[in-house]
């Protein structure tokens, strides 16, 4: 144990990852409760790893020693000002032949486009809303099915460009929402509207032996109980998450998840979204995501307390299974659960 703190390298990545521990929080930003998420991380890391180099600055990938300084890559980089560049840390650590937190670059393109995910649900039997893809500058026209609609960037996580207004009562809307997106350069994704419940199931690779976390349910006051960015950022309220306690719901929803979790390899956790009908009680499938929050008061976290699972031990099984999948460790430390 003492071995792998002392030889392991670790690069901790994040848009507020500080510098040192002695850092303080930066002020005044709407986005508080993601810098202090990245400082809570780079602490774990540091009490942890001897030898952690912090950086909120993606550039040092660009570095050509870089695998000769660095060991393992922790990022929490979710997203840079260029198109795709969620796959971008991933890639470039694949270039250096450094070991990473995450999902190979193909898997994490994956998860990040909506539309293929939704292909690859479709294609082992799993329920997803009906949708059409709408690219920019590609021609629009009228989806084959009715509306409500609900209308999102294509591309991209945490709910950005999301609000009341996605919620498109018909073509009309539908399309001056198309036209806005487009305007911002973004992709859409149009979905059949479903009026119901999401629900979120967080899944731990836990050294190549999955473990299904309990799902978690998710209530916003806001119209069509839409969850948007603020309200996942914590910048405004209004969502409430719950532990899952429907247990025909949660088997149906572990049923899907442990199929597609099997297609997503290799990687390290991620979380499966799904909306439940309120009517009828039919699941669909929405997407998946790689990166996702890993903060104190994530679903993640929520979920593994449920069930004993301390944050400190949530973070040191998930780094360290990570280590072992990038064959920087041969055992599991007693970190398996």
């Amino acid at each position: 144990m003492e071995d792998i703190k002392v030889n392991l390298n670790i690069l901790f990545l994040g848009h507020y990852a500080p510098p040192d521990i002695c850092k303080p929080l930066p002020v005044d930003i709407p986005d508080k409760v993601y810098a202090v998420y990245h400082h809570r991380i780079y602490k774990f890391l540091y009490n942890n790893f001897q030898n952690v180099i912090s950086t909120n600055d993606p550039k040092i990938m660009f570095d050509d020693s870089l695998s000769s300084k660095i060991d393992y890559i922790f990022s929490l980089y979710n997203r840079m000002p260029f198109n795709n560049s969620e796959i971008f840390i991933s890639s470039v650590a694949e270039y250096h032949k450094i070991p990473y937190l995450g999902a190979t670059p193909n898997i994490r393109a994956l998860a990040e486009d909506k539309h293929l995910a939704k292909m690859m649900a479709k294609s082992c039997g799993i329920n997803t809303p009906e949708w059409i893809v709408y690219n920019v500058k590609n021609k629009i026209y009228p989806p084959e099915f009715e509306g409500p609609y609900f209308v999102k960037p294509r591309f991209g996580a945490a709910s950005k460009f999301i609000d009341e207004k996605s919620i498109c009562i018909d073509w009309e809307k539908a399309l001056r929402r198309i036209k806005y997106l487009h305007s911002k350069q973004l992709d859409v994704i149009l979905e059949k509207q479903i009026d119901g419940i999401y629900y979120t199931s967080p899944v731990l690779n836990n050294f190549g032996n999955p473990l299904f976390l309990p799902c978690i349910k998710e209530l916003s006051i806001l119209q069509g109980n839409v969850v948007t960015y603020e309200q996942k950022r914590k910048i405004i309220g209004g969502l409430t998450r719950s532990i899952n306690e429907d247990l025909y719901i949660e088997k149906k929803l572990h049923d899907n998840s442990k199929i597609m979790f099997k297609l997503i390899q290799p990687l390290d956790y991620t979380r499966f979204d799904y909306i439940v009908d309120s009517n009828t009680n039919e699941i669909f499938f929405l997407e998946f995501n790689v990166c996702c929050n890993l903060g104190e008061h994530s679903t993640i976290s929520q979920s593994a307390e449920s069930v004993g699972i301390s944050y400190e031990n949530l973070l040191l099984n998930i780094t360290y299974s990570s280590l072992f999948r990038g064959g920087l460790i041969q055992n599991t430390f007693g970190k398996q659960f």
